[in-house]
């Protein structure tokens, strides 16, 4: 747990921060994470995020964390830390039958993924991501 409080001060939020360790049977570490941006994003300590410019009187704790102004472009500390475990994502294409959501974008950004395509489209995820948030 120690480790995952320590990973946690590298969190790219002005709300929360938290930290994730991916250990295998043996124990060993395999992936660390925290909630950040992801790679090529602009995070929220930069100003990135528009969930992080508002103070919690303006927008309350809880709030839709993908719709409306309280919307942000971070992914979680777990989501981050099994992104780096599985960094053979990078650079790849992802063919999907249907265009992804706003949180896979994240994710698939996150990962590395170079650029998807759906039946009627494609994108860089990074790219696509800072289209549909502003960020």
């Amino acid at each position: 747990m120690g480790i995952a409080e320590a990973v946690a001060t590298r969190a790219d939020c002005t709300r929360r921060k938290v930290g994730a360790v991916l250990v295998d049977e043996q124990h060993r570490i395999v992936g660390t994470g925290y909630n950040g941006a992801p790679s090529g994003v602009t995070g929220c300590l930069d100003g990135g995020c528009p969930r992080g410019k508002l103070t919690t009187q303006e927008l309350a704790p809880m709030t839709d964390y993908d719709a409306g102004p309280g919307r942000c472009v971070a992914l979680h500390a777990e989501v981050n830390a099994v992104l780096y475990a599985v960094r053979a994502a990078r650079g790849t294409t992802c063919y999907v039958n249907h265009e992804p959501c706003g949180p896979c974008l994240r994710t698939l950004a996150g990962a590395g993924v170079a650029r998807v395509v759906w039946p009627t489209g494609e994108c860089e995820p990074v790219a696509e991501h800072t289209r549909r948030t502003g960020s």
